[in-house]
């Protein structure tokens, strides 16, 4: 590899103090804090323009719980009663997702609407034709509000099996949540962490109504070249992983905190030639971002989705609220406007804050800060977090030769 090319430092954090007491007490207690701050919105649902408090209840649940998994030592989800306990939990889930009622959701008539216009040559983020539906259950009509890449994979699928109803989108769903599980499986196979085999149905499973799944896709590819960068270091890897995260940025918005947190950590701020060298990473990742959003209008799209989404009042006219963390507090004050600019500055801080930890804590930690800022709560990226927490953890055990050991069943 040529030594002009940055190689990740997969060493332990500069300082591993930091670390350990923000996973020891800061972020569990933050985590505590806003379940409490959920737990009141939805007994008290304070909100009028509000519907269904229970989602940021169940997100801050789901992000406790992936806490947990990821602060706990690793011989612990190598017992065979944990093992089967969480086994179980996927089938259970599988079992309810496939049982229960499901009402035609809004997404399935959302794309519906884009298909059609795509079909008769229009542009869905500019004609103001997409379906939604806001928050009495009117029926509105918009752009199209997701970024290209949760377009154009639906497409293919229409167009080579003619069919699109909400069968149809959960077993896609359940497909690509597949791959994603399957690539997390078989990257690490060599490594001693067959209990990953044990998650598989958690990750299949965890959402077949609504589209995080190729996010979830796109996490495991870039998960999968960060440990064989870290294994194998090549010009090649670096240029798929910039690639695949071009590609995360032309997803739903969860890849923003990664990409942000993966190039910022690795940045050296008094190193001219590290801006260089980073920076030309970027650029390739934008790059990529920017040829897909280009049939549509790179503007168009940019305005239709990252804009659309931080201007809460717009957001809310078109569409239905689901209060979130930082979103209802700024309602609550009532202070909605300030809500955009808070919910940048609290990500840009927490990125600032991703070099001292080690690079697979600082992505969960941007991850989940970004759900919690987030304009409404998304539960339904439990299993895309749920895979980058379980990939990091193992990526950052492999650093470590004692608690490689023990996490494989050997003595340190």
């Amino acid at each position: 590899m040529s030594p002009e090319l940055p190689v990740v430092n997969f060493a332990s954090p500069p300082s591993a103090g930091t670390e350990e007491k923000l996973l020891k007490y800061y972020w569990p207690a933050g985590l505590m804090i806003c379940l409490l701050f959920s737990l009141f919105l939805f007994v008290a649902r304070p909100l009028p323009s509000g519907h269904h408090y229970e989602l940021a209840l169940k997100l801050s649940l789901e992000l406790l719980v992936i806490w947990l998994i990821y602060y706990l030592r690793p011989e612990f989800l190598n017992h065979k009663s944990i093992l089967a306990l969480i086994l179980l939990a996927g089938l259970a889930l599988g079992f309810y997702q496939l049982t229960r009622p499901r009402p035609d959701p809004e997404i399935t008539r959302t794309y519906e609407s884009v298909f059609k216009d795509l079909e008769e040559g229009r542009n869905p983020y500019l004609n103001g034709r997409i379906y939604h539906r806001n928050g009495d259950g009117q029926t509105v009509y918009q752009n199209f509000n997701y970024p290209p890449l949760e377009l154009y994979p639906y497409w293919l699928f229409y167009r080579l099996f003619h069919v699109w109803d909400l069968q149809s989108l959960s077993l896609f769903l359940m497909f690509i949540q597949f791959l994603a599980a399957i690539i997390l499986v078989l990257t690490f196979r060599g490594s001693g962490y067959r209990y990953l085999l044990a998650f598989l149905p958690l990750l299949v499973f965890s959402e077949i109504t609504t589209n995080p799944a190729m996010n979830m896709l796109l996490v495991s590819i870039f998960m999968a070249l960060l440990y064989r960068q870290k294994r194998k270091p090549s010009t090649v890897n670096l240029l798929l992983l910039a690639i695949v995260i071009g590609l995360g940025l032309s997803a739903k918005f969860f890849f923003i905190p990664l990409a942000a947190t993966y190039y910022f950590w690795q940045l050296k701020l008094r190193d001219f030639k590290s801006w260089l060298q980073v920076g030309g990473q970027a650029l390739l990742s934008l790059a990529v971002s920017w040829l897909l959003m280009l049939p549509f209008g790179p503007l168009n799209v940019i305005n239709s989705t990252i804009f659309y989404n931080l201007n809460l009042s717009q957001r809310n006219t078109y569409t239905t609220f689901y209060p979130n963390i930082l979103s209802s507090f700024f309602y609550l004050i009532a202070r909605p406007e300030y809500y955009g600019p808070a919910a940048v500055l609290i990500l840009l801080l927490v990125i600032l804050f991703s070099p001292k930890l080690s690079l697979y804590t600082a992505f969960l930690l941007s991850g989940m800060t970004f759900l919690l800022i987030a304009p409404t709560p998304e539960p339904q990226y439990f299993g895309t977090l749920l895979l980058l927490g379980l990939a990091s953890k193992i990526i950052k055990i492999s650093t470590q030769p004692a608690a490689a050991a023990m996490a494989r069943g050997e003595a340190p």
